[in-house]
């Protein structure tokens, strides 16, 4: 095996990993990007990835997912760690013959692994062994047709549009009159319980969405209460299921980014970029250096896009309206310049595989430099207003409390993940688009409660200010793209003069871009934490697999570790700081 990039191969952890388990280690091998892949035994998975943690210092968890590359082939658990100690990556396979999709949960290794498994079982059909709460989690629990992402399952599914409402109205049905026996597991007080004092208890179950303005979209919590105190939440997802990943494998390389800025709709172009630069991964190719200036100027004004969003929304979810009115203001000029540079402002579909969809127009970064001169004062006065507010620190202060250990262990990334004091951010962590270049800090808590979390993502407005000044005053010129007929489409003038550039267009548009077999995990910071895509390819013009890792997922399954105990009018205040979207959650 060759090493990589970063000598990958011959990291000592994995000569010490195989002279460990010998055989149990099938395979060494290296992605397109050079990290290190490792195959290993399926029945000794949990106690290899159990030492990797304890051992080798691998401490998160990043994704669990799936890949099903058709026929006979087995069927393989994917595994991606990451080391906080060390800054290395990981991924680890285990192979499953598809008559015996069977294999070790990693929930007493991390609890990050409880919604993760839970979806490839739903999608892919794996059972989890020792898992604590083995059910299906985006798809209806009595879905009874299959598993989506497995190649033997047609992009449509197998039943009739009748039969399909038929499903939805059973489980919805079986939803409500059943909460107690899908919900409540292990209920801490059974009904008719005597506390010693000669009256009877029994706690409440409080059923809040899915349709509901505080959960931030399509999600359900359901409650066990004592009194007021909340003794379990459960989170219900899969409302919005799109089957984004699905849908990625029947469409071109290319045509996979209008799919990207529709999960998260509040930062769409960190999305669109994210992607284009894992595909870019696996091609080899690097961008052009105004390209990624241009990248990084997006996707620093989407970062803040996105906390305004939060900011405004937070704030009314706890009581305050004024701050909505500020942060919204500046949302607009924001999507102002969304429209302006591609048309729309949500779905904006920017970037492109070895690009962006066109160069910025005349007068656009003028335009960035007035929202930068600007914006701060904005942000002052919404400081005023919130941070040393007694109601406000009363709402959030030692409310939804977890410590940088603890969020590791449940999956928590992005500013959740720093206002717990874990100085993690992929972007100086794993740069990208030269990053490492630009004088920035990454700011982080100390108690890991509701109000770190609101002063993390403040202090990240202000550092994405500092990154957009730098990038503002660096801007080269040159084009915008790569100057390759295989990746992008021909100017328009070689188009209509020029038989080479007439077949490359047309080459591109009807068969789509030609990537070479391999697989790669590229990962960015984005607004709501790491945002990775698992992409693999078979050389041919779509994929085999896309894999969006949302932080969105992550954050809200740790959602029940941080309120239980809260009383529930804090499920609000720590469901709000958590900051989700669940066209992210249920793609």
């Amino acid at each position: 095996m060759k090493p990589g990039p970063n000598g990958a191969a011959e990291r000592p952890d994995l000569r010490q990993l195989h002279a460990k388990f010998g055989d149990a280690v099938r395979s060494l091998e290296q992605d397109a990007a050079g990290e290190p892949v490792v195959f290993v035994a399926p029945e000794r998975n949990v106690e290899i990835l159990a030492y990797l943690r304890d051992s080798q210092g691998y401490d998160l968890l990043k994704d669990v997912t799936g890949l099903d590359l058709g026929g006979d082939r087995p069927l393989q658990v994917v595994y991606q760690l990451w080391s906080t100690r060390d800054s290395n990556s990981l991924r680890v396979k285990a192979e499953l013959p598809p008559d015996h999709l069977k294999l070790g949960s990693a929930f007493d290794i991390w609890r990050a692994s409880n919604w993760l498994e839970r979806e490839v079982y739903d999608m892919f059909g794996v059972v989890f062994e020792g898992h604590p709460d083995h059910r299906r989690i985006l798809m209806p629990e009595n879905y009874e047709e299959g598993y989506p992402l497995r190649k033997d399952f047609p992009l449509r599914g197998r039943f009739s549009r009748a039969e399909q409402t038929r499903l939805a109205m059973s489980q919805e049905m079986e939803d409500i009159y059943s909460l107690d026996e899908l919900v409540v597991r292990g209920r801490s007080g059974a009904p008719g319980e005597d506390r010693g004092d000669g009256i009877e208890t029994q706690n409440m179950i409080l059923n809040i969405g899915p349709q509901h303005p505080a959960t931030h979209g399509v999600l359900r919590l359901v409650c066990e209460l004592d009194g007021e105190t909340i003794v379990k939440c459960t989170p219900h997802i899969g409302y919005l299921h799109t089957g984004f990943e699905k849908l990625c494998e029947y469409r071109t390389w290319n045509q996979v980014i209008p799919l990207t800025d529709r999960m998260d709709y509040l930062a769409p172009i960190l999305y669109n970029i994210g992607y284009a630069l894992g595909v870019e991964e696996l091609l080899g190719i690097e961008v052009t250096p105004r390209c990624k200036v241009i990248r990084v100027i997006c996707s620093e004004l989407n970062r803040i896009l996105s906390h305004l969003i939060w900011v405004g929304t937070t704030a009314i979810d706890i009581g305050a309206f004024t701050p909505f009115l500020y942060t919204f203001q500046e949302r607009e000029r924001i999507y102002n310049l969304h429209e302006a540079y591609v048309g729309a402002r949500m779905t904006t579909s920017a970037s492109r595989v070895g690009g962006m969809m066109a160069d910025v127009p005349p007068g656009w970064l003028d335009g960035v430099r007035d929202f930068v001169e600007t914006f701060p004062n904005t942000l002052d006065e919404t400081e005023r207003l919130l941070t040393q507010n007694s109601i406000w620190i009363g709402r959030t202060q030692g409310v939804g409390t977890i410590d940088g250990k603890g969020a590791i262990d449940v999956g928590l990334c992005g500013p959740n993940l720093r206002a717990s004091g874990v100085a993690y951010d992929v972007r100086k962590d794993k740069p990208y688009l030269d990053y490492e270049t630009y004088d920035f800090d990454v700011p982080i808590g100390e108690y890991g409660d509701v109000y770190d979390r609101y002063l993390v993502r403040m202090e990240e407005m202000r550092q994405s200010v500092r990154i957009l000044e730098q990038a503002l005053a660096r801007v080269p010129d040159g084009p915008i793209n790569v100057d390759d007929p295989r990746v992008i489409l021909p100017p328009k003038s070689e188009v209509m003069n020029s038989i080479d550039g007439m077949i490359s267009h047309f080459k591109l548009v009807m068969e789509g871009l030609k990537v070479p077999a391999g697989e790669v995990w590229s990962s960015i910071e984005s607004s709501k934490g790491e945002l990775g895509f698992y992409l693999v390819a078979d050389g041919g013009p779509k994929p085999v697999r896309c894999r969006f890792r949302g932080p969105s997922f992550m954050n809200i399954s740790a959602l029940p570790y941080l309120v239980e105990g809260e009383l529930i009018a804090d499920l609000i205040a720590v469901n709000a700081s958590v900051d989700i979207v669940l066209g992210e959650i249920d793609r």
